[in-house]
Formats: structure tokens, sequence, C-alpha cells
């Protein structure tokens, strides 16, 4: 077995270009397990892995992509309903199976369905791009007993099974290895609803894919959660209805919560008539609420880059508020201020709010990972 551990970008461009993946085997991480791999058009060394894992047939194999775009510029189309959760949770833990027709992958279809991920791991991206052609994915372990995850058990026991690992280092890899959540689209027949089925729950959560599924969730971060982010919450939640958008939105700070909503913030709130706004209670961010999130918006450039350096595989989906309408700066915080200031503050978050909802409605905005079209 070749290593190739925590390779430079040089490195492993010298290696592709001069050996490349053809005919092996590739030990793996996926950023949140190994696995063992090959090009997903190796159809020789896909059965070579079948017989070391005592697999009966190809069928079913995981298929990972560099990106999304990757998907579309392939000619493979995802099912509309379940592009803002390949936003939400990709590059991440969960796999989506969906109908394709795309003759590349047709020995890896199961009733004309193939799953697809884009996994978290950079190096592993990486080395997906530089093949030009997804790898599939799959345990190490013999068919139907469990994962193997301990490194040294890999290389003692596993290691002919492989002709090159090519994975960050060891020692930066995290501890609570988790395979990936697996939903299947089912697409709506006879005038059904189409759904969601789960065919293995890992990392994430079924319910929260699913609640996620029905409705799409944006959240609004300020520091406390009393002032800026209920304001843009309520006035999300009133609007978006208005214009029949089939988006949610709640709200978090960034310190202990308990407290509730900000005398003048409450009074603005109720002069719109949102009258909910009096029930509200602060809560403090958990990374639960920023997985379950398809995009999360702050008040501050210096919130934004606090949630991203805490939650590095959600990046693609954190922005400021401001900046997500194409405005700089931040959104001041009117707490200790007079009511004109805070005044003032409703007006800028209403404008911003107003102008989301136009992007979203407008399909100016993705549904997934923040970026203006």
């Amino acid at each position: 077995m070749k290593n190739l551990i925590a390779p430079s970008v040089r490195k492993l461009e010298k290696f592709m270009a001069k050996e490349g993946l053809q005919g092996k085997t590739i030990l793996h991480h996926t950023g949140s397990m190994f696995g063992i791999g090959c090009l997903a058009s190796d159809q020789a060394t896909i059965q070579r892995i079948c017989s070391l894992k005592h697999r009966e047939d190809s069928k079913g194999f995981i298929v990972l992509v560099p990106d999304a775009k990757w998907l579309e510029d392939m000619g493979i189309h995802v099912p509309e309903r379940i592009v803002p959760l390949s936003k939400q949770y990709w590059p991440g833990n969960l796999t989506l199976v969906f109908e394709c027709d795309h003759p590349q992958f047709a020995h890896l279809a199961v009733d004309g369905k193939v799953a697809f991920r884009v996994p978290n791991d950079n190096l592993l991206r990486l080395l997906i791009d530089l093949a030009h052609e997804p790898i599939v994915s799959s345990s190490i372990n013999i068919s139907l007993l469990p994962a193997e995850e301990d490194y040294r058990k890999i290389v003692r026991q596993y290691r002919h099974w492989f002709d090159v690992a090519i994975h960050p280092a060891v020692k930066g890899l995290p501890i609570d290895a988790q395979p990936s959540t697996i939903v299947e689209y089912v697409a709506g027949h006879n005038q059904g609803l189409p759904e969601l089925k789960c065919l293995r729950e890992g990392s994430i959560p079924f319910y929260e894919i699913r609640k996620s599924f029905a409705t799409p969730q944006i959240t609004f971060v300020c520091t406390a959660n009393i002032c800026r982010s209920p304001m843009a919450e309520k006035l999300f939640n009133y609007m978006a209805p208005k214009h029949n958008l089939n988006v949610r939105a709640d709200s978090c700070g960034l310190i202990e919560g308990g407290h509730m909503i900000s005398t003048g913030s409450l009074q603005l709130l109720l002069n719109q008539g949102i009258l909910e706004a009096q029930a509200h209670v602060s809560k403090q961010i958990t990374p639960q609420i920023v997985s379950e999130s398809w995009l999360l918006l702050t008040m501050e450039e210096r919130q934004r880059d606090f949630i991203r350096s805490n939650e590095p595989h959600f990046k693609h989906k954190i922005y400021t508020l401001n900046e997500i309408v194409g405005e700089p700066g931040d959104i001041e915080d009117p707490y200790g201020s007079d009511f004109g200031n805070y005044q003032k503050t409703f007006e800028i978050i209403e404008d911003r709010i107003t102008r989301l909802i136009d992007l979203i409605e407008n399909r100016k905005l993705s549904l997934s990972n923040g970026d203006i079209k």
C-alpha cells in the first residue's frame, strides 16, 4: 500500500499525473469515517471491493462528488424539492438517493436511483476533482459486520485491501466516527406528495432532515437574541406568508439565553401587529441550530466569523444579513440606546428582510448556500 498521508497539493497533483487511480483501491477519509473506494467508472475494481467485503454486487455504493455543481455540469438533475437539502448539508454527512438515468452510473443504480454525497474532507474533494470523476465509497468491513474505524487495526488487518492510502493525518481526524444519514427521495405519483424515506440514520437525525425538507429554515443571529435577531425573525415570519414562501425563520444569540425580548424591539413589532413577539425568549446558538438551518444570517461580521470558525463545515451557508442583500458593514446593536435608535435599526432590518424575501421569491438567491446567482 502506497501512503500519501496529508500530501501537499503539489504532491497529490504529481501523483495523479504520474500514476492516477485507475485500477486502484483507495483508503480515504470522508471527514467522518474511513472508507474503501475507487473510481466510479472502474467496474473491475468495484467488483474487487465487493469480493473483499463479501458483498454480492455493486448496487448501492455511495458516489462521492466534489461539489453540487459537478452534478449540474454533468447534466444530472437533482429534484428541485431536495436542492435545499443538498446545499444545506453538502459538504457533509447526508447521502441523497434519487432517480438518475446517466449511463455513467447505470452499474451503481438500484431501481434507477443512485446515492450521491459531497464529503466533508477537503483532501478527498480535491482528490475527486483531480481525478475528473467521482469515486465510490464503502465502509471498511466484511458485509453485515460493524465498520472498522481503528486506524491501527485497518492498517494491520486490512492493509492488503488497499493499493493507496490518501487521507489527512490521523491525529487530526475526529474520534467520534459516524456514518452518513441516507435518505431516498420518493417523487409523488398519482397526485401524491413527494416524500423522504430514511434508508439509514447516521450522524444527522432523520427528523431534522424531514423538517428541513418540509420547510427550509433561516436562522438570524445577534449577540443576545433580544434586540436585532428577534426583529428579523418575527418580520420574516410575518412577511413570508404574504409572498407564499415555504420558508420559516428562527433566531438565536451567541450568549446564554433565557431572557425576554427588549422593550424597544417588542414595541416596534407590536406596532406592526406581530403579537407573538410577546412570547419570545432568547436562546443560545448550538451546533444543532447551525445544522438544521439552510441559511444562517448574523447581524455583524464578527458574529459570522465566530460561527464559521466553530462550524467550518457549514461556512458555505453562514453570512451577515447585510452581505446577503449586497450591503456592507454591520447592523449595529441598539441595546441600551433611546427608542429613536431602535426605530432606525428596525427600519434597516425591515429593509433587509424585504430585499431578502424578494431575492428568494425571484429565485435570485439559492435556498441552500446563500449564493446570489
